[in-house]
């Protein structure tokens, strides 16, 4: 009687019931890894994305605070060596156009000093725009010093920002006195004899004055009065870079009308006190 075997069947087989499962796990895992992988890497970008972001918003800030501070350079640096800012940290963020994020915080040094050309001094705030990390202490201003705390910030440096308006009022008043140089020179010359008894800084009227100023207009002026009629009035503007007054004298300070040689004093007045100051004499 012939003999025949069975296959067997999948219960019969049990290796390849493992085998699937095996598999199966195999697939499950490397599927879980790669979307691991996948979620790491876009943490990892949305991360890096944001940070750039902030980096991006520091740097808007810190041009529109500059041109904040160089528009408001007067008022804000007006009151001298320790003195507080007279603007809020939330006034001064409005006025400029900054919109805050991230809990974004602007921290402002008290006024500082710093000695200057012509025993002069300039004076000036420093700004620091911090975001606050995520994890860790705020940032602090602690008598004077900013502690970042692992914050992303940026720094507007108030003393650069004055220099450059000291250095331009500098080359204002050298303008200025060689104007005014060639002014008195000019009418010096016109009568064809030269007389040191005659003061051609100031104007015809005041004392021996005999110079092309407008006459009658004596002691200080503004610059834009003395220079009216004189030919001068439309070659500078008789406002400092901070926009307050040049003004012109012949008589007190430095300057002398009473007896030759003559001396006028140009005055360029500094937001925080003192001003730059121009000399001028008559050639005997």
């Amino acid at each position: 009687m012939a003999m025949y075997s069975q296959p067997l069947s999948k219960r019969e087989h049990p290796e390849a019931g493992i085998s699937a499962i095996l598999l199966v796990l195999v697939l499950m895992f490397f599927v879980g890894a790669v979307f691991a992988g996948v979620i790491a890497r876009m943490n990892l970008n949305s991360h890096q994305a944001l940070k750039q972001e902030k980096v991006l918003f520091l740097q808007r800030a810190r041009s529109q605070l500059q041109h904040w501070y160089a528009g408001n350079a007067t008022a804000f640096d007006a009151h001298g060596n320790g003195s507080t800012s007279p603007f809020t940290d939330n006034q001064i963020l409005t006025m400029a156009g900054i919109q805050q994020r991230w809990n974004a915080k602007l921290f402002v040094s008290n006024e500082q000093c710093t000695p200057a050309a012509q025993n002069t001094e300039i004076c000036y705030h420093t700004l620091w725009l911090a975001v606050p990390s995520m994890s860790g202490a705020a940032p602090t201003l602690q008598n004077g010093q900013f502690e970042a705390n692992g914050a992303t910030y940026t720094t507007v440096s108030g003393l650069a920002i004055e220099t450059n308006l000291f250095n331009q009022a500098i080359r204002q008043m050298t303008t200025l006195s060689t104007l005014l140089e060639s002014g008195a020179a000019s009418a010096n010359s016109s009568g064809g004899v030269h007389d040191a008894n005659l003061d051609w800084f100031a104007p015809n009227g005041c004392g021996n004055g005999d110079g092309p100023w407008p006459a009658g207009a004596c002691g200080t002026l503004s610059w834009t009065a003395y220079a009216r009629g004189s030919g001068l009035s439309g070659s500078e503007s008789g406002s400092n870079p901070w926009g307050l007054t040049i003004t012109v004298t012949d008589a007190g300070g430095e300057a002398n009308n009473t007896a030759a040689p003559y001396a006028v004093e140009l005055k360029s007045p500094l937001p925080w006190g003192g001003s730059i100051t121009s000399v001028l004499s008559e050639p005997l």
